[in-house]
């Protein structure tokens, strides 16, 4: 296992001990929460860069990453719906393109291809991960920007699902030889 691939997998295993802060019932808690949340999610940059720069970019690593992604997200978001007033619709929205994608994902993958990143789905993690890194913080009431960031995570995690759903197979598939 290459450095980025180990990477990725040190961030799987983080969000167990995420899901522990972002469970208690204490300001730090919550912070350390969002502490392990920030690392996990900038961690991911760290990956695919030394991945790209280092030209070590494996099939393992194209389906491992966004899976950390979604594992560290969804729990995110399945602990704000219990322990901080998230919409139960909003999680399920993302939830349910974060699955369709990732089941497409592995039809692809399985079949010989890879379904990489596009820039419309990058930039819905990078959302995703702000608006639940907002969310993470003990704030006294729910705010504005509150609802800014989960009304642009929401849209843009929509948008970029229909993306991939639209594109034609042949832009999808890109198999490797």
């Amino acid at each position: 296992m290459n450095l980025p691939n180990a990477i990725t997998v040190a961030r799987i295993a983080l969000v167990p001990a995420f899901l522990v802060f972002a469970y208690s019932d204490s300001d730090a808690g919550a912070f350390a929460a969002f502490g392990v949340f920030l690392v996990a999610s900038l961690s991911d940059l760290v990956d695919g860069y030394l991945a790209r720069r280092s030209s070590i970019v494996t099939r393992m690593g194209e389906f491992l990453d966004p899976l950390a992604d979604k594992l560290l997200v969804g729990g995110a978001l399945v602990a704000l719906v219990a322990t901080r007033g998230f919409p139960l619709w909003a999680a399920l929205v993302i939830a349910v393109r974060e699955v369709t994608i990732q089941i497409l994902r592995i039809r692809i993958v399985n079949g010989g291809g890879t379904l990489p990143a596009s820039r419309f789905a990058k930039m819905k993690t990078v959302l995703q991960i702000c608006m639940v890194s907002w969310w993470l913080l003990p704030w006294s009431s729910i705010s504005l920007a509150h609802w800014a960031w989960l009304v642009a995570a929401v849209v843009v995690t929509v948008l970029s699902g229909v993306e991939y759903l639209a594109a034609r197979p042949s832009r999808e598939v890109v198999v490797e030889r």
